[in-house]
């Protein structure tokens, strides 16, 4: 491919944007696409796209949508098109990801993909960054921090060293930032028991560990013979998001960076010991339920649970025909993790995990056609701005405004678990599920896996420090 000759598109603007009660600095670009840069013609590149997706896949924010499906489906497909004829490239968007055959292909020195989107776990884990497969999108002529391209903590989910591996299209919006713990209410059950509004109390700065202990106690109903009709606040299951919930909410990472920029395991620490000794009291008291299956959401849908939590996903109706907006007759409302004693309400309040979904550039993809592309690609779609490009994801994913704005805020401010580099479902998982079951305690199993954790950690991560 002949050198591309690059012209600035964009000028970098600052604004500060409100969409929730806590208010939030986003970094907003200002662009002018009209403006067509001179000599970029990358002679009929194929440009693919390989995604893993929730739901059917032909969702409203599909990166590979059927024509007609909806209205931002076609913008996105309007935008291929606008691409292609722009610059000379064909764009060609494959469904799924066939780990095996990237491989097969890469050794070959053949491409598979030129931009892979894939979960978090699925490319650190099995140390494609670590061992070469990816470009470092910091390594592109691209202004990463211009907004386009993610949060700067989405960015620092791709982080290894100063080398930045993981974007979003921010200004899609699809597929939606997948954060963890995003936790629902349902008005029904709380209305019943006579209980405040958490959009309220949040508004207050009261929604907080020991408002949500004495909800439990007031919504805990065992009367009734037949155990599938007691009703009850909130339910823990076979993955430990309520007990991830109280960590994140009282200001408990599962690892820090050091000053040193090294990757050091935090789970002890007496912050950690108070969330899980909270969780822990809540179960024992029977104030919290065992739902087994994380995909239990039927107490929630029958209005005997006031509260669920998963991951961000399962709330949208753009994310698959399953989620809660098909099995639920009425609505339900969006709130973050009430906020621990050592936490702040205008902290963050959910993070990027272990199956949170980002762009990947495989490294035999051509950096070229990166740096061109993707600052077109990944502006507003057609017929949006930087102002409005929310308002049809709000309007098909939210009952309320207020539920969108508390999505915004579980998405805007999510930071980075670093869940990949402990062997979570392995170190992890297990201990935090014991815990609250009273099977073992917190201080003793935090201090048992320091040292297994650390050497895991050093093993994926900080070996590779230059």
């Amino acid at each position: 491919m002949k050198t591309l000759k690059i012209i600035a598109l964009l000028l970098v603007s600052f604004i500060v944007f409100t969409s929730c009660a806590t208010v939030a600095e986003e970094i907003v670009p200002t662009y002018d696409p009209s403006v067509d840069p001179d000599d970029i013609d990358l002679m009929g590149y194929e440009y693919i796209i390989t995604a893993i997706a929730h739901g059917d896949g032909q969702g409203a924010y599909a990166l590979n949508p059927e024509s007609g499906y909806n209205v931002r489906g076609d913008r996105l497909l309007q935008r291929y098109k606008e691409t292609e004829e722009k610059y000379n490239v064909t764009i060609t968007r494959i469904d799924g990801i066939d780990f095996g055959r990237f491989l097969a292909f890469y050794s070959s020195g053949l491409k598979y993909a030129d931009l892979m989107f894939a979960c978090t776990n699925h490319i650190f884990c099995s140390g494609y960054i670590q061992s070469g497969y990816m470009h470092a999108f910091s390594d592109m002529d691209l202004d990463l921090h211009c907004g386009i391209y993610g949060t700067e903590s989405a960015l620092e989910a791709g982080r290894l060293g100063d080398d930045y591996y993981s974007i979003m299209a921010y200004y899609w919006g699809f597929p939606a930032a997948d954060v963890v713990p995003a936790m629902w209410f349902n008005p029904r059950t709380l209305g019943f028991f006579q209980q405040p509004n958490p959009h309220e109390l949040a508004e207050q700065g009261n929604w907080n560990w020991a408002q949500f202990e004495e909800m439990c106690e007031v919504m805990r109903d065992t009367s009734d013979p037949d155990e599938s009709k007691h009703t009850f606040a909130a339910g823990y299951s076979n993955e430990p998001y309520f007990e991830l919930g109280a960590l994140y909410s009282n200001n408990v990472h599962l690892a820090n960076i050091n000053e040193e920029g090294r990757l050091v395991y935090a789970l002890n620490s007496p912050e950690a010991l108070e969330a899980m000794d909270f969780v822990r009291s809540l179960a024992e008291r029977d104030l919290i339920v065992d739902l087994g299956d994380r995909f239990n959401i039927t107490p929630f849908v029958e209005n005997r649970s006031a509260f669920f939590m998963e991951y961000a996903h399962m709330g949208l109706s753009s994310e698959g025909n399953d989620n809660l907006a098909y099995r639920v007759d009425d609505s339900f409302e969006w709130i973050y993790f009430p906020t621990g004693p050592k936490g702040s309400s205008s902290g963050p309040k959910s993070v990027f995990g272990f199956w949170t979904r980002f762009f990947y550039a495989p490294a035999n993809s051509d950096m070229e056609a990166h740096e061109t592309l993707l600052p077109y690609l990944f502006q507003p779609l057609p017929g949006e701005t930087t102002e409005n490009w929310q308002d049809d994801f709000e309007r098909n994913n939210f009952f309320s405004k207020e539920s969108f704005n508390y999505f915004v805020e579980l998405r805007d401010k999510a930071v980075f678990d670093y869940s990949v580099f402990v062997d979570f479902n392995t170190n992890i998982a297990p201990l935090l599920k014991q815990i609250t079951r009273g099977q073992k305690s917190a201080s003793e199993s935090f201090v048992s896996i320091e040292e297994k954790v650390q050497k895991y950690i050093d093993k994926n991560y900080n070996d590779y420090l230059e």
